[in-house]
């Protein structure tokens, strides 16, 4: 069944130019095609190639390297200054309790205008474990002096707060407001 159309194939090739010519081309854009293929991927290998040279090169100076011990005693003692800046308690409840009363302090103590302080419960930190996050919000009527003992107050504190926003508004011939919303960072103190 495949021979008669294989003679008649043949005979038609042989016998029609433009038929010749259309296989040639055929064969010549599939060859081209290949060649660009094993092109491309042998590119790809060249790169791949460089790359982990690049990245073995990197290896073998790092393991050249001999402070590894040095390093690792600069970690632990700056990982240590930075816990002992963790605010600690026992139980989440007591840690928004603890923000609450030193920020209720210092809004007291500098005499802000109708301040309003709002302390969010304790959260789990998603980044790292065992940290919770206590957000706490403050509005009051802005004032330059009070407002500079305010940051003044919180960047002197010795435990970790961090201001996550500030926002100081004038709507119309009003008196200025401000909010600023703080994060205090805890770790759990065993009882």
């Amino acid at each position: 069944m495949l021979q008669p159309l294989f003679a008649n194939f043949t005979s038609e090739f042989l016998k029609n130019v433009r038929l010749r010519i259309g296989i040639w081309l055929i064969i010549a854009l599939l060859l081209s095609y290949l060649v660009t293929l094993f092109s491309d991927y042998q590119q790809q290998l060249q790169e791949n190639y460089g790359g982990v040279l690049n990245r073995l090169a990197q290896l073998q100076t790092l393991a050249q390297q001999t402070e590894w011990g040095d390093r690792a005693n600069q970690a632990k003692v700056l990982r240590n200054q930075l816990e002992m800046r963790l605010w600690q308690a026992e139980t989440k409840g007591l840690a928004q309790a603890t923000v609450q009363k030193w920020l209720s302090g210092e809004v007291e103590r500098i005499k802000f205008e109708q301040p309003y302080l709002q302390v969010e419960a304790a959260t789990e930190s998603l980044k790292y474990p065992g940290l919770w996050v206590v957000a706490a919000r403050l509005d009051a009527t802005f004032e330059s002096q009070s407002f500079e003992s305010l940051l003044l107050a919180i960047v002197q504190y010795p435990l970790m707060t961090v201001t996550e926003r500030l926002e100081i508004r004038q709507i119309g011939f009003s008196v200025p407001k401000f909010t600023l919303i703080l994060s205090a960072y805890f770790t759990a103190q065993t009882p």
